[in-house]
C-alpha cells in the first residue's frame, strides 16, 4: 500500500535499482513532484510502515 499525503493505493514494483524503484499503482493518485510517499505491508493482519520515498516523476 502507497500513502501520498491523503490518498491511498496499492501497486506493484516493476524496475528497482541502487535508490530508485517504479512501482504501476492499480489506482492513479494526484500529487506534486517532490511529495513523501509511506509504503506499507500487510503483516499479522495489519499494516505495518516498511519505508517511504519522494515522488520524482
Amino acid at each position: 500500500m502507497l500513502s501520498v499525503g491523503t490518498a491511498v493505493t496499492v501497486g506493484v514494483v516493476v524496475n528497482t535499482k541502487k535508490d530508485w524503484a517504479e512501482v504501476t499503482l492499480k489506482r492513479p493518485v494526484c500529487a506534486e513532484i517532490g511529495a513523501r510517499i509511506a509504503i506499507s505491508r500487510q503483516i499479522g493482519g495489519r499494516w505495518r510502515l516498511i519505508g517511504m520515498g519522494v515522488l520524482t516523476e
